[in-house]
């Protein structure tokens, strides 16, 4: 009985590979996986250090993407995007925020996240 338990559990959950080289370079690379909380002070070094992401990400691909799930990383993303919109602007470049509702799978459940597209304007 034991072992009829562990099999159909075990049918019923697919293995994870690590993923080759390829599928790697398949992966959207504006794609930002934004966080929540982590606490006063580590938040403000958070947002600082995704702003830099988001000002890199964006002068190498043209455009950025960050996905958030929960209000603190909603919060995060978009105080990030204001330091980063400032400091393109201090090298002539003039970026706006596109929003969209998203849904993201998590631990096998689904849950709807917000994706945040940081693009430049005309």
């Amino acid at each position: 009985m034991l072992d009829e338990i562990k099999k159909e559990k075990d049918e019923t959950q697919p293995e994870t590979q690590p993923l080759s080289k390829n599928q790697l370079e398949n992966e959207d690379q504006t794609l930002l996986l934004i966080s929540g909380s982590k606490g006063r002070e580590n938040d403000k070094n958070y947002v600082k250090k995704l702003a830099n992401a988001v000002v890199k990400v964006f002068t190498k691909h043209g455009s950025a993407k960050m996905r958030c799930v929960g209000a603190a990383a909603v919060n995060n993303a978009d105080k990030a995007f204001i330091i980063a919109k400032n400091e393109l602007a201090k090298r002539d470049i003039h970026i706006l925020l596109d929003q969209s509702f998203a849904n993201v799978v998590f631990n096998g459940v689904e849950k709807t996240g917000i994706l945040k597209e940081v693009v430049e304007t005309d």
